[in-house]
């Protein structure tokens, strides 16, 4: 992993957490080492450390530089669903290394809630962010329920079996991507889908969710110029 770090910039220095002080250990830097660290908006910090303590250290702050930004309507969002926290946690790291702006964690019927697992998702995307140099971090949002339809803006896409073959013109531009639980939706919330956006297939084969999400996800990073 790159050393990249993320801390939270206070005036003339940054101020890094229990997390990143862990990665500092880690790797055996010591104090008056230069670092680079991200505040997660897009900048780009050249700091010095001059303390590290148990639960935080601190950087002096020597250069900083705007090298990416954050988009003020999400362009590519990924929703998702799942049962499973393994698989869901999978999904989360790769997505973000393939540059989605806003990933939307919901529950349906056949799902669970995932609220309470949210400084989790946090530290994931942050650690997935800093593993591939991405220094603008996605917005994470979670819901109990199908809501999020209505924040959606754009050309918006639901992974099913029974929706009508993929085409590349589904992934360019500003996409949504909608993915169900293991379990599949129920047959009221396809219908709901159906009304809100595209079933698509990605054809003869029934993929996995993840697999089907990360497909996608790739479509999007490469057609849109992300990665």
């Amino acid at each position: 992993m790159p050393h990249i770090f993320y801390g939270q910039a206070k005036e003339d220095h940054l101020v890094l957490d229990r997390h990143e002080t862990e990665h500092i250990k880690v790797v055996r830097l010591k104090k008056g080492d230069m670092i680079k660290a991200t505040d997660g908006k897009g900048t780009l910090y050249t700091c010095v450390l001059n303390e590290i303590k148990k639960d935080r250290s601190t950087a002096t702050i020597k250069k900083s530089k705007r090298v990416e930004e954050i988009p003020t309507e999400a362009e590519h969002t990924l929703c998702i669903a799942s049962q499973g926290w393994g698989r869901l946690r999978w999904i989360v790291e790769k997505s973000v290394e393939l540059g989605v702006d806003r990933l939307i964690i919901y529950k349906s019927v056949r799902s669970r809630s995932y609220k309470d697992k949210y400084n989790k998702v946090q530290l994931i995307v942050r650690d997935s962010a800093k593993q591939c140099e991405r220094y603008a971090f996605p917005e994470v949002l979670f819901f109990e329920d199908f809501s999020f339809l209505n924040i959606l803006k754009g050309n918006t896409v639901v992974l099913h079996k029974s929706g009508r073959p993929a085409e590349l013109k589904d992934f360019k531009g500003r996409v949504n991507l909608i993915v169900g639980p293991e379990g599949d939706f129920t047959q009221e919330e396809a219908n709901m889908l159906a009304e809100n956006g595209t079933p698509i297939s990605f054809g003869r084969k029934i993929l996995r969710f993840e697999t089907a999400a990360i497909l996608s996800v790739g479509l999007v990073a490469f057609l849109n110029g992300k990665i």
